[in-house]
């Protein structure tokens, strides 16, 4: 258990968006959106940096783990680019495919990748290799990193569970100050 947590633990600090970007946590104690996944998905209380709220699927591997950071310089998704995300584990990452869509009203980049073989996959993943998809955006000045693991041959059962789950995302929206002082 305690191995399958620091496994967990790098993998969240190595995969994620990085400090390259400039970024740094936000409090998670109000998230400012919303998350219904089914119940066949258990919330895992993770104290990591960043990470605002993590889920795990009942009776399988499969995890997925939303961090939210600050962004000190005004940036769009388009801005963002996967060696800049992903450094500086960008060189022990194989993106499989890449695309944008819509996710909780906003433009997403997303990314199918693998871990090449070598050391960093040894770590993270030791003797069950694992497939990945992350989900990038930009909401308010804040970058929201989604990512979604399972093992290889897991991934296509549990992926489609998941893309239930990450639709409900939704931001909340704030009123503006004059209003919020007539409410």
């Amino acid at each position: 258990m305690l191995r399958k947590t620091l496994v967990l633990l790098l993998v969240l600090f190595a995969i994620f968006p990085s400090l390259s970007l400039r970024a740094a946590p936000t409090g998670s104690s109000s998230k400012g959106f919303s998350i219904k996944p089914s119940s066949e998905w258990i919330e895992l209380s993770l104290p990591y940096q960043g990470v605002v709220a993590s889920y795990g699927k009942k009776g399988t591997l499969a995890t997925f783990h939303i961090t939210e950071r600050n962004l000190e310089e005004a940036r769009t998704i388009d801005q963002l680019s996967w060696k800049d995300l992903f450094s500086p584990e960008f060189g022990s990452i194989d993106i499989r495919t890449q695309g944008t869509t819509l996710l909780g009203g906003e433009k997403a980049k997303f990314c199918v990748y693998l871990l090449k073989p070598g050391e960093f996959k040894s770590v993270m993943e030791g003797k069950l290799p694992g497939k990945y998809i992350n989900y990038v955006l930009v909401h308010q000045g804040k970058l929201f990193s989604i990512t979604f693991k399972d093992t290889e041959d897991g991934f296509s059962l549990t992926y489609p569970a998941f893309l239930i789950a990450i639709r409900t995302l939704r931001f909340e929206t704030s009123l503006p100050v004059a209003q919020r002082k007539k409410a």
